[in-house]
């Protein structure tokens, strides 16, 4: 497999864009590129931007080795969707030394297609069951930006932020849940860096559409009265949405950050009753894991308010809102100085939430999770989770009053 991708968006002088006191990872990247054999100093602005953040979560270059926990989820429905297609590619490719890996939600590598004779080299480098992939922990790879797009990433040998990643290419491509938009996973290919082919992102296209159909096609969800609702609000909808009833609910892939699991009891015992008096088109504030939100609602069957809700939400009325008055408390003052990401985090964190079940609740890693807390309690000066919660509880009441 030999040849080289081309692909859009790609900055001339990389180098010029982090002359302004760049941090010393970040230039040892800039300047191991414009060292390599090709002598190259053009990147694109997503390598760039993800070298930014793996410098920023203080990783360095020659030091990152991926993490490992022996505990992945060999059984759960990601990989019984993915394995047929996994193990059909990897056949075709019998004697091609490529790794085919199925990562879960987090960056955690579930399962390896390989052969025996690129194990060993795929070994040292954490391409292997049990390997975490998330950008936070190793910096720059295809895995970590699948997941944080959503969709394909292709990342070229010293594109990576990670020496030890170097020696490899890789490609991958996000799956979604096709019914709430919800990513489950990525599938990638790793393979040495000279031996990349633009073959290989259709092959992963491949899988993750066969993967995808069969989570489709899984018996009791595609013919129900309301998946088929959801199907034709999500058609029609222009911004994040969710449809549910006393027992289920499905998300759009613009809903997915928004509505969590948990969050279906509190949607539906919130609908429920203005379906029944036909007053659901009137926006209400409801609280939700995510944050505040504006939502209202429509019924899926009018003539039957328990067939279901559709409920719209505004996306950014979670954000906390600027106040005319002054704030006393240094750490509630700087609350707009966090990311979105951040808040996040912290909501959950002060919730009660452990950092692993915000991960989940997230769907991003624990290992990330950490990173966002040690960003949050470095800018807002605190000690504590129970300084954090006060935080957050002031922020909240300031929000909604």
């Amino acid at each position: 497999m030999a040849g080289r991708a081309e692909r859009p968006g790609v900055v001339s002088d990389a180098a010029a864009l982090v002359a302004d006191g760049a941090d010393r990872s970040l230039q040892y990247v800039l300047d191991r590129l414009a060292d390599g054999p090709r002598g190259q100093r053009s990147i694109s602005d997503a390598i760039l931007q993800s070298w930014r953040r793996s410098a920023e979560a203080g990783l360095v270059p020659q030091r990152i080795h991926a993490p490992y926990d022996p505990d992945v989820d060999a059984d759960g429905r990601l990989r019984w969707a993915a394995a047929p297609g996994m193990a059909a590619v990897s056949a075709d490719l019998a004697g091609v030394e490529v790794a085919l890996l199925l990562a879960d939600s987090r960056g955690h590598v579930i399962e390896r297609w390989t052969p025996a004779s690129a194990a060993s080299a795929m070994d040292r480098i954490g391409a292997a069951a049990g390997f975490v992939c998330d950008e936070a922990v190793v910096g720059t790879n295809s895995i970590g930006a699948a997941l944080s797009t959503r969709g394909p990433s292709i990342v070229l040998g010293p594109e990576h932020f990670a020496d030890a990643l170097t020696a490899v290419s890789c490609a991958s491509s996000a799956v979604t849940d096709p019914l709430t938009g919800r990513v489950l996973g990525v599938v990638n290919m790793t393979c040495a860096r000279r031996a990349y082919s633009p073959v290989m992102p259709a092959l992963i296209g491949r899988i993750v559409h066969e993967t995808q159909q069969r989570l489709a096609g899984e018996s009791g969800v595609s013919g129900t009265a309301l998946h088929a609702a959801f199907l034709q609000a999500r058609r029609r909808a222009k911004g994040p949405i969710a449809v549910l009833d006393g027992r289920r609910m499905f998300v759009n892939s613009a809903g997915a950050s928004l509505v969590h699991a948990g969050d279906r009891a509190v949607l539906w015992e919130w609908a429920e009753p203005l379906l029944a008096e036909a007053s659901g088109r009137a926006a209400s504030l409801i609280v939700l894991s995510s944050g505040v939100r504006s939502v209202w609602c429509t019924a899926v069957d009018e003539a039957d308010p328990t067939a279901g809700a559709v409920v719209r939400l505004d996306a950014d009325a979670g954000a906390p809102t600027p106040v005319s008055e002054p704030v006393t408390d240094g750490a509630a003052s700087r609350w707009a100085m966090l990311t979105v990401s951040e808040r996040a985090v912290a909501e959950h964190v002060a919730h009660g939430l452990t950092n692993r079940e915000a991960a989940s609740q997230l769907f991003i890693s624990a290992h990330t999770v950490d990173y966002h807390l040690r960003q949050i309690f470095r800018k807002l000066e605190l000690r504590s989770r129970v300084e954090l919660a006060r935080v957050v509880a002031d922020a909240d009441h300031r929000t909604v009053t």
